[in-house]
């Protein structure tokens, strides 16, 4: 892992950070392991919080524990949920509706999306923050996982989806994205896909299967992309993590 992809991806700044576009587009493949130091990041913060104030209203803990996690990550994925709405939503050809997503004005799409999505992620944080302290045991790990791993799961399950945009394309327009979608090879999906499976494998056994969510979530999004859009962006990236990272976290709370 790269400071470049930790400045890009993340909030957290190292001493000297400067982010270099071309070499994080060429470093694609160590997604999922951005994913997973910030899954472990949010599973220590859900464990604190249930540790110091486990009697304390689940609401509060769970909101508490958004905002935590937002600090780490910043906004920028969901700003690029936010702005995929828009322009998907907005009729007329699609050079249109590339510029509405450019429109620093977020429109009623980007907010409702935005709404939806972060109540649905704050009804999950709660139930995260509920149950953090139980212990799972999923096969072939021999020893009790903390439930609040799931994080570990729904963020590598993000970045993965990020990676299958990328590789699925094409660029709609020149830009950020279409830095990472020249440099996007079945090799590199291929070495995150295999990333992903042994931090899951080592973290959550057999559970791991659900960061295929993130692959069929990335696909989906670069879809509907190309549908309207005629490719994909940076803004369409963000969108595919936001949707691989809560559709993760969900089959989480509700199968595990």
């Amino acid at each position: 892992m790269t400071r470049a992809l930790l400045g890009l991806l993340t909030r957290i700044r190292l001493p000297g950070l400067q982010v270099n576009l071309e070499a994080a587009a060429k470093q694609q493949y160590l997604f999922p392991l951005v994913g997973l130091l910030v899954g472990l990041i949010a599973a220590l913060i859900c464990i604190s919080l249930d540790l110091a104030f486990g009697d304390g209203d689940p609401l509060i803990l769970g909101g508490l524990l958004l905002v935590a996690l937002y600090a780490v990550t910043g906004i920028i994925h969901t700003e690029g949920l936010a702005d995929l709405a828009d322009g998907v939503m907005a009729s007329g050809p699609r050079e249109k509706r590339r510029e509405v997503m450019k429109d620093p004005r977020a429109g009623v799409a980007a907010v409702i999306a935005v709404a939806v999505y972060l109540l649905l992620f704050f009804a999950l944080a709660v139930e995260m923050c509920a149950r953090a302290g139980e212990s799972v045991t999923i096969l072939p790990i021999p020893w009790h996982v903390p439930f609040a791993l799931g994080f570990v799961v729904s963020e590598v399950s993000g970045k993965l989806a990020m990676n299958t945009s990328m590789l699925i394309g094409p660029s709609a327009h020149q830009g950020m994205g279409s830095v990472f979608v020249e440099n996007a090879t079945a090799r590199r999906f291929a070495v995150a896909v295999v990333l992903a499976g042994v931090v899951g494998l080592m973290t959550v056994g057999l559970a791991s299967i659900l960061l295929l969510v993130g692959v069929a979530g990335g696909a989906a999004v670069t879809i509907v992309a190309r549908k309207h859009l005629g490719g994909v962006s940076g803004d369409v990236f963000g969108a595919a993590n936001e949707v691989g990272r809560l559709s993760a976290l969900l089959l989480w709370v509700l199968i595990i």
